[in-house]
């Protein structure tokens, strides 16, 4: 899995955004050195967690 700083992700946001929805691509995003979260394709995480969209979507509401 790759792995890229936050500085480097600021510039390519939107480029590492698209390569996970289309390509499948997982990123681990590191701060300092440490990984600190990961980026990856949505429907990934959903399966993951066991979440549906609505679910998702309301779970940040609180």
């Amino acid at each position: 899995m790759e792995r890229i700083g936050v500085r480097e992700l600021r510039e390519q946001l939107g480029r590492r955004v698209d390569a996970a929805h289309y390509r499948g691509e997982h990123v681990v995003i590191e701060k300092n050195g440490e990984p600190r979260a990961a980026l990856v394709p949505y429907e990934w995480w959903q399966e993951q967690t066991g979440q549906s969209e609505t679910e998702a979507d309301t779970s940040d509401q609180t």
